[in-house]
């Protein structure tokens, strides 16, 4: 039986908390969903963690570290559309891939799940939780 290939988009705020708390969201999300996992990193996200870190602040330092987990993704070139904002541009995204989308922001996930896309998260005690994988996929 082959393993299944999941699309995950990760935003800014799963990158700098995987900076900040030191998390290996890769290899927890591979044990988590048992399959094969596309990570991918929109152009905004990385054009973001660029301006924070240019920023000479713990902050600053951080993103500097969230671009170097960022490379261990695929970049997506997709420009956002006039006028749209980051949360509907990551959305709009990840349900073109069918994908899954790795935030740290509330207004994000809830956005997504709305709109029935899976969502990763890091709880409070810094495991991941998985929103809307239907059971057939596990």
């Amino acid at each position: 039986m082959g393993f299944l290939v999941f699309k995950v988009v990760i935003d800014t705020s799963m990158l700098m908390a995987m900076a900040q708390k030191r998390i290996d969201i890769f290899g927890e999300m591979e044990m988590v969903l048992r399959g094969r996992i596309e990570f991918i990193v929109p152009k905004g996200v990385l054009l973001e963690l660029s301006r924070i870190g240019g920023q000479k602040t713990k902050r600053g330092r951080q993103a500097h570290m969230a671009l170097r987990l960022a490379e261990k993704c695929k970049p997506c070139e997709e420009e956002p559309m006039p006028g749209e904002s980051t949360d509907d541009y990551l959305t709009r995204l990840t349900n073109q891939m069918s994908g899954i989308v790795a935030t740290g922001d509330v207004e994000l996930r809830k956005k997504a799940r709305n709109a029935n896309i899976p969502v990763v998260y890091v709880r409070s005690d810094l495991r991941l939780a998985i929103e809307g994988i239907e059971p057939a996929y596990g």
